[in-house]
């Protein structure tokens, strides 16, 4: 097996033992997926081509599945820097890590959108008396430029 492709799959199997205290059920049932993954890894050329497969693979869904499972009915782990008063709830992080994944795709799907606004917004703000001073005051800047009369050269 590819040795980057080992360690995508090693950080997936830590994602769960150093996040929860996994119980003698879910550790057997870790190690059974993970038999499984290994398997699906040593028939994959690089870490793309893993990647790639893996993302389409019932194998995904299946990690996926037991993830949300193990957090539902594992205990988390804190991590040693935190003091008792930032404990949070498994169902509180989950929140609050859907609620950052949502803002950050709505902010990226609704990216188009804004930037053909702001197009739209220049567009015409370049109609304007005050767009048209300003037009002509980069020309006049260019100009100098090329002619080597810019003062602040």
């Amino acid at each position: 097996m590819d040795n980057v492709v080992k360690k995508c799959i090693d950080g997936r199997r830590m994602a769960f033992s150093s996040v929860y205290e996994l119980t003698d059920l879910y550790k057997k049932k870790v190690d059974e997926l993970f038999k499984k993954i290994e398997e699906f890894g040593k028939s994959c050329n690089d870490v793309m081509d893993f990647e790639t497969k893996f993302a389409s693979s019932p194998l995904n869904k299946e990690y996926t599945d037991l993830f949300t499972e193990v957090s539902q009915n594992c205990k988390y782990i804190l991590p040693p820097s935190i003091d008792n008063h930032d404990i949070k709830t498994n169902k509180e992080q989950i929140k609050d890590e859907v609620l950052s994944e949502a803002k950050y795709l709505a902010r990226e799907m609704s990216m188009p959108a804004r930037r053909a606004a702001r197009e739209k917004f220049d567009s015409k703000m370049r109609e304007t008396p005050l767009g048209k001073i300003e037009q002509a005051s980069n020309t006049a800047w260019v100009i100098k430029r090329l002619f080597g009369k810019n003062k602040n050269d």
